[in-house]
Parts: C-alpha cells; sequence; structure tokens
C-alpha cells in the first residue's frame, strides 16, 4: 500500500501546478481522529448568504438611483424615488478625495458625505478583520467568486495539461500588461513624465518595446520564468495604480483645492450620474475591456481582486496590522494540500504557520476544506483564541452596518444637494462645464 501512495505522489507531482495538492506518506490512522464535520451549515455557505445579501442590496440601490434619475430627466415629474445614498460606494476617486477633505479639515465633505463614510468604513474593517470586505461584501467579488467556480467546474472535465494552460493563460496576459504599464505609471508617480507625454512622436517608437514586454510571460520557458514571477508581476499592476491615486489625491492635492472642487465644479456635484451615464453608454474600448476581464474570470480565479484592484490593494496592506489571521498548528496538520486547493487567492496556506499576507480575504475556505480539527483556525494573535466564523461575519457586518448608521443618524449620510437642483443639472449635463479633461474641472 505505501509504494502505490509513493507512486501516485510521483505521478500527479510531475503534472500539479504551484495551486495543487502536495500529499505526504501518513498512515490513514492518524488522519481519522478528530475529522470535521463539514456537511450542513458552514462557514462556506454563511458566507454566500451574506453575499447575497449585499448584492440584492446593491442592486436596489442602482433600481433606486436608475429610477431617481429618469424622474430628474423628465423635469421632475412621474414614479419618484429619493435618491440612494449608497450609490456613492461607487465613486472610489470621490471617496479618496473625501477622506483627504476629512483629514485635512476635520470636516465630512457636503457633497458625497457617504462616500466617505462607506469608505472610512471599509478602512476599518481591514483594520480589525483583514479583507473581509473582499471575501464577504463586494459585489464585484461576488460576482468574481461565482464565475470562478462556475469555470472551475467547467475546466475540471478537461485532461489536466489542458487546464493548466488555461488557467495560466490569463496571468501571463496579466503580467504583460504589468510589465508594459507599471514602469509608466512609476515614472508618473516620480514626474518624469506627464500625461502630456503621451503626445510627442517618441512614444509611437515604443511600440516594439510593449509588444515584447507582453509577450515575454508567454515565449520566456518556465524554468527561466517560472509561473510564480508572472504571478508576482500581474500583482504589481493594482499596487502601482493606488500609489498613483495615493500621490496625485492624498500627497498632492491642497486642501483647498477640494473646497473649490467641492463648492464650483459641477461635474463633482453630478459624478455619481455621470457614473451612471457612463455604464449605459459605455464606448467600445471600455466596454472591451469590461467584457474581457469578465470572460477571463471565468477561467482565472478572482482576476480582478489578484490583479487589478487598488481598493483590494489599500485593504490588503492595512489588514498587516489585523488582530486576526489563519493560523496551522503544524502538530495537527496532515499536509494533505487541500487547504491550499481551496483558496481561491492562490495563497500556499500549507505552506505557512501565520498567513500573513495582503491576499487573504478571510473567506474561510481553507478553514472548511481542513479535515482535521483545530489543525487551521482564523485566531487571534498570539494564538490565543479561534476565531468561529459566524463570529467574524456577525462583527464584520455589525461594524458596517454601526457605522453606516450612525452616520445617518449624526446628519453624515444624505447629500447636501436637492432634488431641484438635481433636475436643473441633469437638464444641461451636456454642457462643456461637466467635462473633465485628465483630471482637469471647470469651475462655474
Amino acid at each position: 500500500m505505501e509504494i502505490r501512495q509513493l507512486e501516485e505522489i510521483k505521478q500527479s507531482s510531475s503534472s500539479t501546478s504551484m495551486q495543487e495538492v502536495y500529499v505526504k506518506n501518513k498512515p490513514a490512522e492518524t488522519r481519522k481522529p478528530g475529522r470535521r464535520n463539514r456537511k450542513g451549515f458552514n462557514s462556506q455557505k454563511l458566507r454566500w448568504c451574506v453575499q447575497i445579501a449585499f448584492f440584492i442590496v446593491v442592486l436596489v440601490i442602482g433600481w433606486q438611483f436608475y429610477t431617481f434619475v429618469k424622474y430628474c430627466e423628465a423635469g421632475g415629474k412621474g414614479f419618484y424615488l429619493p435618491r440612494p445614498p449608497g450609490v456613492e460606494s461607487f465613486l472610489p476617486i470621490s471617496a479618496l478625495m473625501g477622506t483627504k477633505y476629512f483629514f485635512g479639515t476635520g470636516k465630512i465633505n457636503p457633497i458625497h458625505p457617504a462616500g466617505f463614510v462607506i469608505f472610512g468604513t471599509l478602512l476599518l474593517t481591514a483594520l480589525f478583520f483583514k479583507r473581509g470586505f473582499c471575501g464577504w461584501i463586494c459585489p464585484i467579488g461576488t460576482v468574481s467568486e461565482w464565475e470562478w467556480r462556475f469555470g472551475d467546474w467547467f475546466l475540471k472535465k478537461l485532461p489536466q495539461r489542458v487546464s493548466y494552460v488555461i488557467r495560466n493563460v490569463p496571468t501571463r496576459f496579466a503580467a504583460g500588461l504589468s510589465l508594459v504599464f507599471t514602469p509608466i505609471i512609476v515614472l508618473l508617480i516620480l514626474e518624469v513624465i506627464t500625461m502630456e507625454s503621451f503626445k510627442f512622436p517618441l512614444f509611437r517608437y515604443l511600440t516594439p518595446a510593449y509588444v515584447l514586454a507582453m509577450v515575454l510571460p508567454f515565449a520566456i520557458p518556465r524554468k527561466i520564468w517560472p509561473d510564480k514571477v508572472n504571478d508576482i508581476l500581474a500583482r504589481a499592476w493594482k499596487f502601482s495604480i493606488l500609489a498613483f491615486f495615493i500621490q496625485v489625491i492624498i500627497i498632492k492635492m491642497p486642501i483647498e483645492q477640494l473646497e473649490v472642487l467641492y463648492t464650483r465644479a459641477p461635474f463633482v456635484r453630478v459624478a455619481d450620474i455621470k457614473m451612471l451615464k457612463f455604464f449605459m453608454n459605455m464606448s467600445g474600448m471600455a466596454l472591451s475591456v469590461i467584457l474581457t476581464i469578465f470572460v477571463i474570470s471565468l477561467i482565472n480565479k478572482n482576476y480582478w481582486c489578484r490583479f487589478f484592484c487598488p481598493y483590494g490593494a489599500l485593504l490588503g496592506i492595512i489588514g498587516y496590522v489585523s488582530p486576526m489571521r489563519i493560523t496551522r498548528d503544524t502538530g495537527k496538520c496532515i499536509d494533505c494540500g487541500k487547504c491550499t486547493k481551496a483558496c481561491a487567492m492562490h495563497i500556499l496556506v500549507e505552506k505557512k504557520k501565520h498567513v500573513l499576507t495582503h491576499e487573504c480575504v478571510a473567506c474561510y475556505d481553507c478553514v472548511n476544506a481542513c479535515p482535521v480539527n483545530g489543525a487551521l483556525d482564523m485566531k487571534l494573535v498570539g494564538d490565543r483564541k479561534k476565531i468561529h466564523y459566524a463570529l467574524y461575519a456577525i462583527l464584520l457586518v455589525g461594524l458596517y452596518v454601526a457605522v453606516t448608521n450612525t452616520a445617518r443618524a449624526t446628519g453624515h449620510w444624505y447629500t447636501k444637494i436637492s432634488d431641484a437642483e438635481y433636475i436643473l443639472r441633469v437638464s444641461e449635463l451636456d454642457n462643456p462645464k461637466y467635462m473633465h479633461k485628465a483630471g482637469q474641472f471647470e469651475m462655474e
């Protein structure tokens, strides 16, 4: 029996990817005691319930906001629903501006206050509960998970080598994009170049270099350029984007400029409506990008979340100081590798005593997959106390609900823009003053 086990391990290890299972030759007797009972209600099912609940809330907010805009377009006639403040959660740049404004003045901006409150709440959740927002609440993360779970079901029916190639092409593509654009973003941050620099003919001659950068992750053999390199390069993209916005808004933008934007920039006052118009009248390029990410997310787990989301990058950095982390008991662990295989963020959980990484979204899937009781759990720093998934969900959602409802009660949730002003501004959205060019706004 032991010889057969070793042969199976050798056969499987010759064609496994970085994420697949590594099994050690341990007696079967040591695997039986203390096994988890994963049947019935578990962390995964509770998380899905929370995700679906928040996804429904987002759909209701979207429908309510669409109805409100249609009411404004009709000149204040027809079916009326008040503007939902929650729509401001889809204005991340405005939320970042609101954060700078708050720490510079001690006041919450009156134009998009809910956006700042929601953004601030997310920062708090990361501080205490790691990237729990990404794993339990975020609607984009929810859709992404539904996609890859469906794609995973399909890919398992294909030959292993074919499945491996299909799964890894998107990562190499993201690595190529990062090789092209991350250096450009870094040069923008260092102010070596500006947005105007792209108009110079010199950039046209760099096209062959861009093509070469895109091809490199595909052309170089894996022994020289392993998958881990592609993964690191691909993840660098979201951090460079985050650094760019922090430099432009948090570091360089004066508080006085924010005051002017909130009081005199028409675009800022209707940023939520402009966002809706963008999605309802997308350009061919924007639609192509969104569809590409959507399709790739079917075959590559959490593609947007792992490689492109600057929100997730920021929450991951803050999550480093969270008092909670997944902890592996090396004495109880049987090295079955099921935790690593279950991780949608491609973390090698089986190799770590403490999962201290910016990628962990605290989804509990690795804990749920572990077959041995007490071998893997979410714990407080110091391994002192186990955090049950139900308690984690209550604390995470409770903090979100408590902060947002406090903002409502204290008058920091609803915008100061009246319905009458919205009706007026919607009627003149085609006016050039509601446009912006590379972050430059017209004033009134």
